[in-house]
């Protein structure tokens, strides 16, 4: 008689893909100029407010909180206009439209470690983020900024 050979099956390891999630906020006040922020850290580059998702927070929880801590305002969440994947990173950020609570409100003197400064500006800096630089022409070639 011939023996029976138990096959085993192979298993194949699942991939999870992981990105780094990221949400930036558009901001602009009642002149249309657009609220930016600089960094402290790297090359110092000006950018949107924003920052990474924290785990098992919203996405719309990140945005508050980053815009917060990073300009002092309080913001509320639009909706997303647009999103911007960085696969050479492993990142993704999504920039959403935020509307101030109060108007357009001055900017405090409030920063923290990682921003230096923060302005309105109708025009990008020439020392602006890739994601910065990414989303403004987005945005200006569509015709919401000046």
């Amino acid at each position: 008689m011939a023996k029976k050979v138990k096959l085993e099956k192979a298993r194949t390891k699942r991939l999870r893909p992981c990105k780094e999630v990221s949400v930036m906020a558009w901001a602009q006040d009642s002149e249309s100029r657009v609220l930016l922020v600089r960094q402290t850290a790297g090359q110092k580059l000006w950018t949107l407010p924003g920052g990474k998702v924290r785990p098992r927070e919203s996405l719309e929880e990140a945005l508050l909180r980053e815009v917060f801590e990073e300009t002092g305002l309080r913001v509320q969440a639009g909706k997303w206009i647009d999103m911007m994947d960085r696969p050479d990173r492993g990142a993704i950020m999504i920039l959403y439209a935020v509307n101030f609570m109060e108007g357009s409100p001055a900017l405090a003197g409030r920063l923290n470690k990682e921003i230096s400064q923060v302005r309105y500006s109708l025009k990008l800096p020439k020392d602006a983020s890739p994601s910065a630089t990414y989303f403004w022409q987005r945005m200006k070639t569509n015709g919401s900024v000046s």
